[in-house]
């Protein structure tokens, strides 16, 4: 089959397009290489793994020049130049390099919860234009079948064999039935821009030209980790980490400075050094307090775990729930309805045509039968959505 097929948009002011039909593998695939969620990733795994490289950062050395000990009569003093440094706690160091390095791996992680919400979006997306082709296919047929019943109907009223109102009747289900395909193709454009901005291209795409297919589920498709659980783990480790970092920043800070005179040209020059221990003696309660609240937000990133934990669980049964309902109609359908429908469309237009059937009839008929394909494609694509859901939830 040609990959490339001329698609036709019947609305107005909208030009033709050449669309690619592609399989979902293919797809998704698209969706891995161009999707810009991950180039956002990257720059934000780039930024944080720099952002480690900031742990060690102390503040500006400093430069000093002096001129002590002044006496009247006497303005010379002591001159004096130096440098001084301040530095934290050794442990602050450390403390706010396991802190960074937590944020970095946070954004490491989230590439796989990118990954998994991009495969669901794509899935969902690509099903749902697949849906949408299959009804407007269906409406095809219909418009075809109903053509063909305006044409006899006019025929045989011209004929003076059938009152005009089999020839408005069937006038009036073809256009009805155009708007609706109309309202089909509407859907599908915006369901192809959906899917066109999750690949990120600008190259038309749609599914494969095929009857809707039904997921299956391998036997050996079992629950992994999801990465969203992965991610909230990351957060009490970053939070684990802000709580040391705290305690470390409660410590006292070092500082130090030296001086000389011999930079001035004095033949006999002063040398010297002082060292300072700042000890935070008036701000222990407002440390205190910021331990207190890093101890409160790693309880809160614990609730929340419990919270994710619990929302996987049930929505990912709730998936399994609608699987098992939406298969039960699909098997239907599939094992009777739809062989049933096709017989009655066939069997309703042959007796129209021989005049056995009123068109009152056939329409009830054609309805009845209509109706079923339409419920056949709904389950299925009801049945489709469900297992991506549950896809998701068992990260695959």
């Amino acid at each position: 089959m040609n990959r490339y097929i001329l698609l036709l948009f019947f609305t107005t002011g909208t030009l033709p397009v050449f669309a690619q039909r592609v399989s979902i593998d293919e797809a998704l695939q698209l969706a891995q290489n161009g999707n810009l969620e991950f180039k956002v990733n990257d720059a934000e795994i780039k930024k944080s793994r720099a952002a480690v490289g900031t742990a060690a950062a102390v503040p500006n050395t400093g430069v000093f020049a002096e001129n002590e000990d002044l006496q009247a009569g006497n303005s010379k003093g002591i001159l004096k130049i130096g440098v001084s440094q301040s530095v934290a706690w050794p442990g602050v160091y450390k403390a706010r390099r396991i802190y960074l390095k937590e944020q970095a791996k946070y954004y490491e992680l989230n590439r796989a919860a990118i990954d998994a919400q991009l495969k669901k979006e794509v899935r969902m997306a690509y099903y749902q234009l697949w849906y949408l082709q299959n009804r407007s296919g269906l409406y095809q047929q219909m418009d075809s079948i109903y053509k063909s019943l305006l044409q006899a109907a006019t025929l045989r009223y011209n004929k003076g064999e059938a009152a005009g109102i089999e020839k408005i009747a069937a006038d009036v289900r073809f256009k009805e039935l155009q708007a609706q395909q109309q309202e089909i193709i509407n859907e599908r454009i915006l369901q192809q821009q959906q899917l066109m901005l999750l690949l990120n291209t600008q190259q038309s795409v749609l599914p494969l030209n095929s009857p809707l297919q039904k997921i299956t589920l391998e036997a050996g498709d079992t629950v992994t980790a999801h990465p969203l659980l992965a991610l909230q783990q990351q957060q009490l480790n970053i939070a684990a980490s802000g709580i040391m970092v705290q305690k470390n920043e409660n410590r006292p800070e070092l500082s130090g400075r030296f001086f000389s005179q011999a930079l001035y040209g004095i033949r006999e020059p002063y040398s010297g050094f002082s060292v300072s221990v700042g000890i935070p003696l008036f701000n222990a309660g407002a440390n205190r307090q910021k331990i207190n609240v890093a101890k409160a937000d790693l309880e809160l990133q614990q609730k929340k775990g419990e919270l994710q934990e619990q929302r996987i669980s049930s929505q990912k049964k709730q998936a399994q729930t609608a699987i098992a309902q939406a298969d039960a109609m699909v098997q239907y359908y599939e094992s009777n309805g739809l062989k049933q429908a096709g017989e009655i469309i066939k069997a309703a237009v042959l007796g129209y045509k021989g005049g056995e059937l009123s068109f009152m009839e056939l329409t009830q008929y054609l309805n009845q039968a209509t109706d079923m394909q339409k419920s056949y494609l709904d389950a299925l694509n009801k049945y489709n959505q469900a297992v991506i859901q549950y896809l998701y939830f068992i990260n695959l």
